[in-house]
């Protein structure tokens, strides 16, 4: 260890809400609708007097899109059931989701997707970026919401970055569980993104609010209408992860 560098455990929770679906015959299915709450916490850099890290953008909008979903859906419940879960501990290996899914709450085969939401920023306003668009069996509905909004929606960006896999998502993938990452208008990891990514300087302030309240809107209307779908998503023939969900749906 470093000298003087204390090494502690600590307990940090993973908070998670319920919402019972309103069809009888659907609502022992499941919708996870999920975002990570942690952050990098504080760190000095040579040069730079601000050393806290608050993670506006990453990942504060995934909270606030949870949480506009949360008590919106809450009023006018879809068919299947929702399971909302703020995720801690992400930024360290994704272990608050990883949690989650070793001691699951509702049995695995129960949840039909995952809508997680995370980002490192954004660059472009007219568009939001979906990890596993294509793969996740929920193109269309995802598109829709983002259309009602203005905005147009943009797979898999930056794939030498492999994004898909750097999220709580992908957590739930692993198992078979259908599960892209929702995030703000992104198409390459350039100076826009790099300028505020894991910096001091992503603060509020910085935000264009307008873009962030029509993002967490389509996210807000991409969960409702993944809950309300007659099938249940299936990935794509062929992905990965669908040998897993072959095994955990027993299809």
């Amino acid at each position: 260890e470093e000298e003087g560098l204390e090494r502690s455990m600590i307990y940090s929770p993973n908070v998670i809400g319920y919402l019972e679906g309103s069809d009888t015959s659907l609502r022992d299915q499941y919708l996870i609708v999920s975002a990570h709450y942690d952050h990098v916490g504080i760190a000095a850099k040579p040069g730079v007097a601000d050393s806290i890290h608050n993670g506006a953008r990453d990942n504060a909008i995934g909270v606030s899109a949870l949480l506009m979903t949360a008590s919106e859906l809450a009023i006018n419940p879809p068919k299947r059931s929702v399971l909302f879960a703020a995720f801690t501990a992400e930024e360290i290996g994704l272990l608050g989701s990883e949690y989650f899914v070793e001691n699951n709450p509702i049995p695995l085969d129960q949840i039909i997707f995952d809508l997680n939401c995370d980002g490192g920023g954004y660059h472009d306003t007219t568009i939001v970026s979906v990890m596993g668009l294509n793969r996740v069996g929920a193109a269309e509905e995802m598109t829709e919401a983002a259309a009602e909004y203005g905005l147009g929606i943009f797979a898999d960006p930056a794939p030498e970055q492999n994004l898909f896999d750097r999220s709580d998502n992908v957590n739930f993938a692993a198992v078979g569980i259908p599960a892209p990452t929702f995030s703000p208008g992104v198409r390459e990891f350039n100076q826009e993104i790099l300028k505020y990514y894991h910096q001091p300087i992503d603060e509020f302030e910085t935000l264009n609010l307008n873009y962030v309240y029509r993002f967490c809107r389509a996210f807000r209307l991409a969960a409702e209408l993944i809950a309300n779908k007659d099938e249940k998503p299936r990935w794509s023939e062929g992905d990965k992860y669908e040998e897993a969900a072959k095994e955990l749906y027993g299809y």
